[in-house]
C-alpha cells in the first residue's frame, strides 16, 4: 500500500498549503470535505482485511472505494454526468479485468498495480472526459474488476475468493490522481494558448487602430 498512502499523503499536503483546493472544489467537493474523504482513504488503509467465511474483505482495496464512489456519482448525478460515468466505469472495469488476467501471473502484485494505475487513468481520461466521470469510475471500477478477476481464478485455479486487495487500493488512488494530473495539464495547456491567441489579438487590435488609412489618403489622391 506504500504508492497509494504516498500519493494520498501528497494530495494532503497539497490541500493543506491549498494548493489542490481548486481542484475538489472544480467536481463539487467542499474544501473541508476534501480533507475528510483523504483521511478516511489513508485510515482505511491500516485497518486488517477481515474474513467472512471462506471471502476476504479489504477495507481501503474494496470497501473505502465504493464509498467514495457513492459519493462521486451523487456529484454526478447532480452534474447529469452519472451516464457518462457508469460507461467509463464499464471500460475501466473491463481494462482492469484484461490487464489482472494477462500480466498477474507474469508480474508482481506492485508491478500489477502501476500498469493498471496509469492505464486506466488514462482511459478514464479519454472516455470519461470530465473529472468527476473518471473518478466515480476509477473508484467504482477497479473493485469490481478486482471482484470479477477473483472470481475467476477462484473457477480457475480454485484460490480463495476476496474482494479487493492492497494492490488494489494502489492502483485506485494511482489512476485517480493521474486522471486528475491528465485533466489538469490539459486545463493548463488550453489556458494558455486562449491567453496567447487573446494576448495576439489584442496587439494586433491595437496595431490596427493605431494605423489611420485618411493620414495617407492625401499623397494618393495627389
Amino acid at each position: 500500500m506504500i504508492i497509494g498512502l504516498v500519493l494520498c499523503g501528497l494530495v494532503a499536503v497539497l490541500l493543506f498549503f491549498g494548493v489542490a483546493e481548486r481542484v475538489f472544489k472544480s467536481f463539487g467537493v467542499a474544501y473541508w470535505l476534501a480533507f475528510v474523504l483523504v483521511g478516511i482513504m489513508i485510515g482505511s488503509a491500516f485497518i486488517p482485511t477481515f474474513k467472512i467465511g471462506a471471502v476476504s474483505f479489504n477495507v481501503a482495496g474494496f470497501i473505502a472505494p465504493l464509498i467514495f464512489s457513492a459519493v462521486f456519482f451523487a456529484l454526478a448525478t447532480r452534474t447529469h454526468e452519472a451516464g457518462r460515468a457508469l460507461v467509463t466505469t464499464s471500460v475501466v472495469a473491463a481494462l482492469f479485468i484484461a490487464i489482472k488476467l494477462l500480466i498477474e501471473p507474469i508480474a508482481n502484485a506492485t508491478v500489477t498495480a502501476i500498469v493498471v494505475g496509469f492505464l486506466c487513468g488514462a482511459v478514464g481520461f479519454l472516455v470519461g472526459k470530465t473529472k468527476l466521470a473518471a473518478l466515480a469510475a476509477m473508484f467504482l471500477g477497479l473493485p469490481i474488476g478486482e471482484s470479477i478477476t477473483s472470481a475467476v481464478n477462484m473457477y480457475v485455479y480454485g484460490t480463495r475468493m476476496s474482494f479487493g486487495t492492497a494492490a488494489t487500493f494502489d492502483a485506485v488512488i494511482l489512476a485517480s490522481v493521474f486522471a486528475v494530473v491528465l485533466f489538469e495539464t490539459v486545463s493548463a495547456i488550453k489556458r494558455t494558448m486562449n491567453a496567447r491567441a487573446r494576448a495576439h489579438a489584442q496587439n494586433n487590435a491595437e496595431i490596427s487602430d493605431e494605423f489611420d488609412a485618411d493620414e495617407y489618403k492625401k499623397y494618393f489622391d495627389e
